[in-house]
């Protein structure tokens, strides 16, 4: 977990906000979503183990981000009574990641009744108890934290944040001045001191801790979003642009930076500019909700394809391309998938290999998408007839088949074609009785 407050989701730092451990900073894997459930059969007997042994192999496999294995091995040392306080720390880390936050304390209160004396660990049962939404404990789990190691920074942080959520800001900030003072380059407790100032009104103050935090590491997005806050405040809504535009950079599909320097461009009532943030920020948190939708079912070939005709309508050609050949590796049939690389192609200007992928997606199964578009690459590079060809096979009728035939027509006349010329004139005019004024315009 990271430890910083990004201003305007100070009611989400539950989630977000705290400091702990390294484990704690890794991502939760798909194949531990429930580790304990493995460990269920291994339960109906007791086991004699090597406590050492044991531990040396849960060590190894959850260094390795194996947390499936480990959490088996771990249970059959809780079962047969001989888990150190180590084991039911990592089991609470393990559980953690599985979502079960509840089951996660309770090892965790085992490790720390061997060990009473841990600092760390106390800090992590507050991350816990602040997940299980029990602000107070988590609180007194803080205190107990930096009282047995005064020079525990991430304790200071964490309590601080527990303050801004009560609206102490004073006591806040002497949390993060101790976490400074314990870690003096510690980026979060600058950041999260800069906002209890900015909360308290002091923007001068808050301006120099995001500063800094930006100076110790120049690719720290909350310092310039919060910075951003700042300088609004004090009525510069000028360099709050460039603040949020930096953050922006880093983090593209963050959509509130967008929100944030559409509030800077209405300051300065450049209504354009803050009507494309609007629409940023709308494609973004799009692109965020097609995304959480495949990761509940990452093997669906048609949320890739949903994914890359977003990235396609904000021309990010490569990320749509990745996607789509995800989709076809998932399944080589996928007959979406090719019309939706021949769109792309298309877009780009590139016909013959938009060409390729209709004729490939045809292959499939005969289709208008296909066809359609087919006709319109031909179109663009002078086949006129393999274009009516193809619009005539798709049924299609609409102003660009009606130029085809008018284009046909005059290149029919050029050869002296005088039949072929009228039949084309008249099939592109029954298709738009205007072709001829719209062609001179």
């Amino acid at each position: 977990m990271r430890n910083s407050i990004s201003i305007g989701l100070l009611t989400c730092f539950l989630l977000v906000g705290c400091s702990g451990n390294e484990a704690e900073n890794t991502e939760s894997d798909a194949a531990s979503k429930d580790p304990a459930k493995k460990s269920q059969n291994d339960s109906k007997q007791e086991i004699k183990l090597d406590p050492q042994l044991v531990m040396k192999q849960v060590q190894a496999l959850y260094k390795e981000g194996n947390y499936r294995e480990a959490f088996p091995l771990l249970n059959k040392l809780h079962i047969a009574k001989v888990c150190p306080a180590e084991g039911y720390a990592l089991r609470a880390q393990i559980l953690d990641h599985s979502g079960l936050t509840g089951e996660a304390i309770a090892s965790l209160m085992l490790a720390l009744k061997q060990e009473r004396d841990r600092s760390d660990w106390h800090n992590m049962l507050g991350l816990l108890l602040v997940k299980g939404k029990n602000i107070s404990m988590a609180q007194q789990a803080f205190s107990k934290a930096v009282e047995l190691d005064p020079k525990n920074a991430k304790a200071y942080n964490n309590r601080g944040l527990m303050y801004i959520t009560m609206q102490e800001f004073g006591t806040a900030i002497n949390d993060f001045n101790a976490a400074i003072q314990a870690s003096p380059e510690y980026i979060d407790a600058y950041n999260n001191r800069g906002y209890a100032y900015l909360e308290q009104g002091s923007y001068t103050k808050a301006i120099k801790d995001f500063t800094h935090s930006i100076s110790l590491n120049s690719e720290y997005v909350k310092g310039y979003n919060n910075r951003g806050f700042a300088l609004m405040k004090m009525g510069n809504a000028e360099q709050a642009i460039e603040d949020f535009t930096a953050a922006i950079e880093l983090s593209p599909n963050t959509v509130k930076h967008y929100l944030h320097r559409r509030d800077a461009w209405l300051v300065l009532e450049d209504q354009a500019e803050a009507d494309k943030d609007m629409k940023l920020a709308q494609w973004v948190q799009g692109l965020l909700l097609i995304t959480r939708k495949m990761s509940r079912d990452i093997e669906n070939p048609a949320l890739f394809i949903e994914r890359a005709k977003h990235y396609t309508a904000a021309k990010k050609y490569d990320k749509a391309l990745e996607d789509i050949s995800q989709a076809i590796k998932r399944d080589v049939n996928f007959l979406a998938a090719y019309n939706a690389r021949a769109q792309l192609h298309f877009d780009r200007k590139e016909y013959q290999p938009a060409i390729d992928q209709c004729t490939k997606a045809l292959g499939i199964s005969e289709n208008f998408e296909a066809r359609s578009r087919r006709g319109d690459a031909y179109l663009a590079l002078g086949k006129i007839d393999d274009a009516i060809a193809d619009f005539q096979t798709a049924e299609r009728i609409d102003q660009e088949v009606a130029n085809a035939f008018w284009k046909r027509s005059e290149i029919k006349s050029e050869q002296g074609d005088k039949a072929g010329a009228q039949s084309d004139r008249e099939t592109a005019l029954k298709l738009d009785p205007n072709i001829e004024k719209n062609i001179i315009k």
